[in-house]
């Protein structure tokens, strides 16, 4: 059976499901507690970065080991095979 016609049946079967309605069944507290205090998002995610250091961070970081690998690479070229 291939498996679109099996997909369709279980999807009209799942649109049958009788669904239970929510309203009325959360306990009084719920009706009455407070929302939570809102923060500002700068807050919990601190100060920005400056995308121009960090870049120039990044790129310093990549051309050490860009170079450190050329060294790698230069020194196994060299190698004495025995």
């Amino acid at each position: 059976m291939k498996p679109l016609p099996l997909l369709i049946l279980i999807l009209a079967c799942a649109g049958c499901a009788d669904i239970p309605e929510l309203e009325g069944s959360e306990p009084p507290s719920v009706k009455t507690s407070a929302y939570p205090r809102l923060i500002p998002l700068q807050d919990v995610l601190g100060p920005t970065a400056d995308p121009v250091s960090e870049a120039a961070e990044v790129e310093e970081d990549l051309t050490a080991r860009s170079e450190a690998l050329a060294k790698k690479a230069q020194a196994l070229q060299n190698a004495q095979v025995n």
